[in-house]
């Protein structure tokens, strides 16, 4: 029997291929907003500005709101492309985010074991929208005895 009750899990880059779904989006809202192609190169210079707006939030330095919009229009500069899409992009990508969903390895099998002996909780800074849709796709809902996100309760990851 395990010393501990409950198990928090984060959801992007712990049980689902939050990087899988980021080029899904990436490249769908590119062609829906007639941006053409968008390349593994520049998702891969989007993908480090997106680290090191989180990163800002971790620490502080930028509000959430600031950093959503902010990673776009800054990517968008950097491509050329007109910035003031930016706004309209990101609300776009919080949906498409979730309509792609990739399990990392083994990691489903493994919260249904554990559900049987835990209380399992899921606790997530991605936003309220991407969250709730991925979570819906995938049966993570389901799975989950509680689901923490950050928008929601009022507190970003790591803040107590």
């Amino acid at each position: 029997m395990s010393a501990y009750k409950f198990l928090l899990w984060d959801i992007d880059g712990t049980i689902l291929d939050f990087l899988a779904s980021e080029k899904a989006a990436l490249k769908a809202l590119f062609l829906r907003y007639g941006l053409g192609e968008c390349t593994d190169e520049m998702i891969g210079r989007y993908s480090a500005i997106n680290v090191r707006y989180w990163q800002m939030l971790e620490k502080g330095e930028m509000s959430k709101p600031d950093i959503l919009v902010g990673r776009f229009r800054e990517f968008f500069e950097r491509e050329g492309i007109d910035a003031s899409k930016a706004e309209a992009f990101n609300a776009d990508y919080q949906q498409a985010l979730g309509d792609t969903i990739v399990f990392r390895d083994e990691c489903l099998p493994l919260l249904l074991e554990q559900r049987e002996t835990h209380i399992l909780a899921a606790i997530t800074n991605g936003t309220r929208a991407a969250q709730k849709k991925k979570l819906a796709r995938s049966g993570l809902d389901m799975v989950f005895d509680h689901i923490y996100i950050s928008e929601t309760v009022g507190f970003e990851k790591p803040n107590k």
